[in-house]
């Protein structure tokens, strides 16, 4: 059964994040986790100043399905089956060792697949600490209470293809990112805080809304099976709204802007799922697409809403009760919605008077029009150079512009877009006003006066959204004079 059980499908991440629930559970403040590569040999050491338990404790924690998913649990209890310690240890090794210590004992107890095979039908746990290194066992020597996991003959459930150190090294850098994003309410939010060391150094919370730069709704309580839910949408900031590129690529998250949409389930605080849509959408299922990379939608459910959640025993997948699946799509399409108008508009939809009064040289034409993107033919640009023409060249302009209409490389943008992704455009505000008044010169050339060429440029896209254009123009002309 043990070895059928290590098949369940943990990855090392969610193993660790499985351990850490525990810790959370028994009021740690503090988790301190040591995975060293060991010549080949890896041994990895998880320890926390919770409450610890006794021996009679222990041994139910030891247990396979103690504490199953019918057992009442407090409201900061993260555990659902009574499986996670050891289903999560030994997808990942062969020997569990746990010692636990409280204000007035100390226990320790070994599971070891190895051994177990020998005894055959005998379920023998092996009592004490008895061959764990003096190091791992001097851990608890400086605490009056916590929990110590200690794994040992690890093969990260493997046969044959075991991973390098390069690979060990970048297993260690993923579990870094894992643990920021799931516990990040825990690290640097509104749950009770915790501080996790990885190999000694802290992990850095990753919050998935960017709180402080997003665009926010309502918080939604929605009445569930189970408990009720809080529903809440962000719309993300447009990529020149970030400082630098490395601040841009940090808030699209471990797996990247396109991958990261989408709703983000959080169990007591605790994250379950992210990424992706639920399998909501009208007639099929929502995809993870460019057009509403900025959309990100934190649902919080209690822990007695499990079981219609569908909570699996790896605590990293979700599924939303049949009852509010409407009210969720419904919430879920507005919040997209306002994220595509975030992406159209390039960040500035929140300061923009009203988007008929920008003047842009694009229009989108109705879907039934037989082209669908065409230049605006009034655009003061376009205007002003067609009054220039004579009547054989103004046939010429209206040729050009109809080819580049026609040749709109839609297909091929669409393409790159979704496999490259956008890259991070910085917002320059000091080239886009020197633009401005390069084009102002040339309308005040082509008959307007240089105030009425002002205006026109301060309407026009891509130009509309810097604040205070008419005196920065006025200051940068009187200094080129």
């Amino acid at each position: 059964m043990i070895k059928s059980l290590r098949g369940v499908g943990y990855s090392l991440e969610t193993a660790v994040a499985d351990l850490i629930d525990n810790s959370i559970t028994a009021c740690a403040s503090q988790v301190s986790l040591n995975l060293a590569w060991n010549e080949g040999n890896p041994v990895a050491a998880i320890f926390d100043d919770g409450v610890g338990m006794t021996e009679a404790k222990l041994v139910e924690a030891m247990r396979f399905g103690g504490g199953g998913p019918d057992t009442e649990r407090t409201v900061n209890d993260l555990g659902r089956f009574g499986l996670g310690l050891k289903t999560a240890s030994f997808s990942q090794c062969r020997q569990l060792t746990v010692v636990s210590k409280t204000h007035s004992d100390q226990t320790a107890f070994t599971w070891d697949i190895d051994y177990l095979a020998d005894m055959g039908s005998n379920w023998q746990l092996i009592e004490g600490d008895e061959g764990l290194p003096l190091d791992l066992r001097a851990i608890l020597n400086g605490s009056s209470a916590g929990t110590l996991v200690v794994w040992r003959k690890i093969d990260f459930g493997r046969k044959d293809d075991f991973p390098s150190h390069a690979s060990f090294k970048r297993d260690l850098e993923r579990l870094d990112h894992h643990l920021g994003m799931v516990f990040h309410r825990f690290l640097d939010g509104d749950a009770p805080r915790l501080s996790i060391l990885l190999n000694g150094s802290p992990v850095k919370a990753w919050d998935p809304f960017l709180e402080a730069y997003s665009i926010p709704t309502p918080i939604q309580p929605i009445p569930s099976p189970g408990g009720r839910i809080l529903f809440r949408g962000f719309i993300l900031p447009y990529q020149d709204r970030f400082a630098t590129k490395e601040e841009f690529d940090r808030a699209g998250g471990p797996n990247g802007w396109l991958s990261q949409q989408g709703f983000y389930v959080y169990r007591q605080k605790r994250l379950i799922y992210f990424g992706g849509w639920l399998g909501l959408g009208p007639s099929r299922s929502w995809t993870r697409d460019e057009a509403s990379k900025l959309a990100r939608i934190r649902i919080d459910i209690p822990n007695s809403a499990d079981r219609d959640w569908r909570i699996d025993i790896k605590k990293s997948e979700a599924r939303p009760p049949d009852a509010i699946r409407p009210r969720l799509q419904q919430l879920a399409e507005d919040v997209r919605r306002r994220a595509r108008e975030i992406l159209v508009h390039r960040g500035d939809y929140g300061r923009r008077s009203a988007t008929s009064e920008v003047s842009k040289i694009w229009k989108i034409n109705a879907e039934n029009s037989d082209r669908r993107y065409s230049i605006d033919r009034t655009h003061e640009l376009v205007a002003t150079l067609r009054k220039r023409l004579s009547g054989d060249r103004q046939s010429l302009l209206d040729s050009i512009l109809d080819v580049i209409e026609r040749t709109v490389p839609v297909e091929r943008v669409w393409l790159d877009v979704t496999e490259k992704g956008v890259k991070p455009v910085l917002l320059d505000e000091a080239a886009s006003v020197r633009s401005a008044l390069e084009l102002v010169h040339v309308l005040e050339k082509n008959g307007f006066a240089f105030s009425d060429a002002i205006t026109a440029v301060q309407k026009m896209d891509p130009y509309e959204g810097i604040q205070g254009l008419r005196e920065k123009l006025l200051q940068l002309d009187r200094f080129k004079k």
